[in-house]
């Protein structure tokens, strides 16, 4: 794994991180991940918001949105990085009631992404993972601490895929391990409900809010597999990537010609997914 750059806790520099750390222990928190570009954060203020109600979920009193500012701020002289800012429920003993609504704060500067501009451009693979979601509506649409789904879908991936899609316990699409995902079918955006499984990710709530602006009619329900096999164009969308088009989902090939995500694309405001501005 990358080592970090930089890390602060509670707002200082932190060497090491406490062995009582209900993250490390129990899953205990929220994060947020974040593209560092330019010396600036991209939708810094939008991904306070989104951290704020995740902790708030699980019953975290987050730091005011003036002190996680000022922490995105001092390590904003890297210019160009990947943040990932968690909430951590702080350590009051063994067990796992919680016993405090105060977090602890971890800023992590990782170095920047280095994937190939033409994913945004050709679009990528990605295969259907064995692992199935579990549901629990209680945590649906959180970013919470506990990763191990995505981990086990991340193991043994061939060599040309850059993505695994999960499914929940139907069969149905829901995400990928990293991203939120979008198809179109004669000329209808579609994505995954999110109320039983699955992070909600700003990235994908901004794509909603654009597909409105720009008359695109877009349908948020479970669908079947096959619709999404059947599509004529998908996507998946993260804070890190912007938008990346599907090419291959498993032995499926995807049209090359792909309208609505190309205008999506434009229309994102993400240093990382818009190829074609200007074009």
């Amino acid at each position: 794994m990358t080592a970090p750059l930089r890390s602060r806790w509670n707002g200082a520099f932190a060497g090491s991180v406490q062995v009582g750390n209900r993250g490390l222990h129990y899953g205990d928190g929220v994060f947020r991940t974040m593209l560092l570009h330019g010396g600036a954060i991209v939708t810094a203020d939008a991904q306070i918001e989104r951290l704020t109600a995740d902790a708030a979920a699980l019953g975290l009193d987050a730091p005011s949105r003036e002190f996680l500012l000022a922490e995105l701020a001092a390590v904003a002289d890297l210019d160009e990085a990947i943040l990932k800012l968690m909430l951590i429920r702080t350590d009051t003993g063994r067990g796992y009631p919680p016993r405090t609504h105060r977090a602890d704060l971890l800023l992590l500067a990782y170095p920047p992404p280095d994937w190939p501009a033409s994913h945004a451009i050709d679009g990528i693979a990605a295969i259907r993972s064995p692992v199935t979601m579990a549901s629990q509506p209680l945590l649906a649409g959180i970013k919470h601490l506990n990763r191990l789904e995505q981990v086990l879908a991340s193991r043994d991936w061939p060599a040309d895929v850059d993505e695994a899609l999960l499914a929940d316990e139907h069969g149905n699409p829901v995400c990928g391990t990293r991203s939120n995902l979008f198809w179109v079918s004669n000329g209808r955006l579609y994505t995954p409900a999110l109320d039983r499984c699955g992070v909600a990710g700003l990235t994908r709530a901004q794509v909603l809010a654009l597909a409105a602006q720009l008359g695109i009619d877009c349908t948020i329900a479970s669908q079947p597999w096959t619709a999404l096999q059947s599509a004529d164009e998908a996507f998946l969308c993260n804070s890190l990537i912007g938008i990346w088009p599907l090419r291959r989902l498993d032995d499926h090939l995807y049209p090359v010609d792909r309208p609505i995500t190309r205008r999506l694309q434009t229309a994102l405001v993400h240093p990382l997914a818009h190829p074609f501005r200007g074009v």
